[in-house]
């Protein structure tokens, strides 16, 4: 059964419940057609006994001129046992017979030797391996009394239609069981044909290396929802792959050149003898360089580690207030190019969150507000609660950033140029700010930047209370 394929195991299920249900309706034909059966035979036999008691009456005298054609006329008693002509001896399968009080035969015919019973009770009676009803009703009226009239029918009498209806069924039913089963095997390829092509256009795509193909939903129905969340997965993938080669080649990029410097500053001193001071110096130059290649593994650890995240499943209470006072405390005594850090907080504003990650993205805020900084400017550290957000700042007086690099300086590895930095400073490999974002997303909030070229930037760490 596993080894099946889709499109069998339907039909085989499909036609396994057609089967059941046939088998229930024949079964059910078969019940109600013997009900009917034995309640229409004693219906039947009920409706000429009553029929039968209206056409017997006695007369006093008789004349030729009085007999009426067709009429039966018994001698009985005094006088004369009229039976009309519409007294017929079997009707609808029911024979009827006469009886005096005494229980000897006067008229009509009782085929199985049915013997009398109580009035107007039917009694079954078995005879040559049948079964029979048979119903005795006592006669009343003028000279009448005394005399049972008893009706005699088998149970089979009424048979022929409803026999005829089931034999017929047992031929329709298997036909139309047959007919309903191909029709569902047909229907169930046709179905199952989008899934078929889903199929072969996953492998394609599978077999081309081409995430950039997509599935044809061609309708709204459950298939073509199928078809959407392939091709959703497929851009995710896409996006997964560019993002990790454009990775790839970024730190490609930032290593080669410590890698390179390191490699050259070798070289050019194993070339001959060096005095110690040349020796210093080329040391410095490799610690340097060095030092440059561990921050950027750092960093890039750093970012692969929030990237993994999903969500902050150890999240606590965070004393954001606090947290930004000790920070700004820990910044006032850091003297780059005599740039002071002020702050602004408010006090009480607690989230939820981890106290690490949002020390790193307000020292990264913090880091790149003294790179970008003017000499002798300042940074200012404000956290401010409204009645919809939070907000948390780092405001510089530095160069600030261009409209078209506003739209790229949270990007990954994105960097200005050297020239940017007012004060000279080592601009890093470009994951600051990156790393800042990330941690703002996993705490439910969105980093923001206004800058104007000249003035300055205000970086903003935005949660929504609704977070």
């Amino acid at each position: 059964m596993k080894n099946l394929t889709v499109r069998l195991k339907i039909t085989l299920w499909f036609s396994a419940l057609i089967i059941i249900m046939v088998g229930i309706t024949f079964t059910l034909m078969l019940v109600i057609s013997d009900s009917v059966l034995n309640t229409d035979a004693k219906d039947s036999l009920k409706s000429v006994i009553n029929i039968n008691t209206q056409e017997i009456e006695f007369i006093d005298d008789l004349t030729e001129e009085e007999q009426e054609v067709g009429d039966q006329y018994i001698v009985y008693k005094d006088g004369y046992l009229e039976i009309d002509d519409d007294f017929l001896n079997e009707s609808y399968g029911v024979y009827t017979a006469l009886y005096d009080s005494e229980g000897n035969l006067l008229y009509g015919q009782n085929p199985i030797k049915a013997p009398l019973t109580a009035a107007g009770k039917i009694s079954e009676v078995k005879y040559n391996g049948e079964k029979y009803y048979t119903l005795c009703t006592e006669l009343s009226g003028d000279m009448l009394d005394g005399l049972i009239l008893q009706g005699t029918i088998n149970e089979n009498a009424n048979k022929t239609v409803l026999t005829r209806i089931v034999n017929l069924s047992l031929f329709v039913l298997p036909v139309l069981a047959l007919f309903a089963i191909i029709v569902g095997y047909l229907l169930a390829g046709r179905f199952l044909s989008p899934i078929r092509k889903i199929a072969s256009s996953a492998e394609s795509i599978s077999d081309s290396n081409d995430l950039s193909k997509r599935i044809e939903a061609g309708s709204k129905d459950e298939l073509g929802q199928l078809a959407d969340a392939f091709n959703k997965m497929f851009a995710r993938l896409e996006k997964s792959f560019e993002e990790e080669r454009q990775f790839t080649s970024d730190i490609s990029h930032e290593l080669r050149t410590p890698v390179a410097t390191i490699l050259a500053q070798c070289e050019l001193t194993l070339e001959k003898e060096r005095t110690a001071d040349e020796y210093k110096k080329a040391l410095n130059v490799i610690n340097r360089q060095s030092t440059r290649m561990k921050n950027i593994v750092e960093q890039m650890l750093q970012y692969s580690r929030l990237e993994r995240l999903e969500g902050l499943t150890d999240a606590q209470d965070v004393d954001l207030s606090q947290l930004c006072k000790d920070i700004a405390e820990e910044q006032k005594v850091i003297n780059i190019n005599s740039i002071t850090t002020e702050s602004d907080i408010d006090d009480g504003i607690i989230i939820k969150g981890r106290a690490d990650l949002l020390t790193r993205l307000i020292n990264n805020l913090i880091s790149n507000a003294f790179r970008y900084g003017r000499e002798n400017g300042h940074i200012l550290l404000s956290l401010k609660e409204t009645e919809n957000e939070i907000v948390l700042s780092v405001k510089d007086d530095g160069i600030g950033i261009s409209p078209d690099e506003q739209e790229n300086i949270f990007n990954r590895f994105y960097q200005a140029d050297k020239s940017r930095s007012a004060n000279g400073a080592d601009l890093g490999i470009g994951l600051g700010l990156s790393i800042a974002a990330a941690v703002a997303q996993l705490h439910g909030g969105h980093m923001h930047v206004d800058s104007e070229l000249g003035v300055g930037s205000t970086f903003s760490f935005i949660i929504p209370k609704k977070q």
